[in-house]
């Protein structure tokens, strides 16, 4: 059986978590935010270079055939390196990595991009925004290298 400090710590994590939450949702009054639109007046310059991007971006079958693409290929991965002896060790090792690369490739992507889009929508100009996004990652890399000190 687990030593009750386990049980002690989790609950206090959870209740900790738990008040997080409400005071993220009673902090601010979320029915009264609403999204306001660019128009093309207050791009600044350069930006029209992305439009084709932003369109592809905005299009629903890219992001479906994308999230397919990436489902298949991580799954491929996974299966390459559960597998057992069918597949030589150098495969798998490498499926391994390639999984393992991607997954972390699309969340340090994932928290870039929203960091970016959120600080745009803000107001803040590119490079602003760009900063903002960097800072994030910073933080969240010496937040691995902080855990990884105190579990080590």
């Amino acid at each position: 059986m687990a030593p009750s400090s386990y049980f002690v710590s989790a609950f206090v994590m959870g209740f900790l978590l738990v008040l997080l939450g409400l005071g993220l949702i009673r902090g601010r009054d979320w029915q009264q935010y609403t999204a306001s639109k660019r128009s093309d007046a207050n791009w600044n310059d350069g930006e029209a270079e992305f439009e084709l991007l932003r369109s592809v971006g905005a299009n629903q079958t890219v992001w479906v055939l994308c999230f397919l693409f990436l489902t298949l290929g991580i799954g491929a991965g996974a299966i390459l390196f559960v597998s057992g002896t069918a597949v030589s060790a150098s495969v798998r090792q490498t499926a391994w990595l390639a999984v393992v690369s991607l997954s972390i490739a699309l969340f340090a992507g994932y928290v870039f991009w929203g960091t970016y889009q959120s600080t745009r929508s803000r107001g803040l100009d590119s490079a602003q925004a760009t900063l903002a996004a960097l800072w994030v990652w910073g933080v969240l890399f010496i937040a691995v290298v902080t855990l990884k000190l105190v579990t080590a």
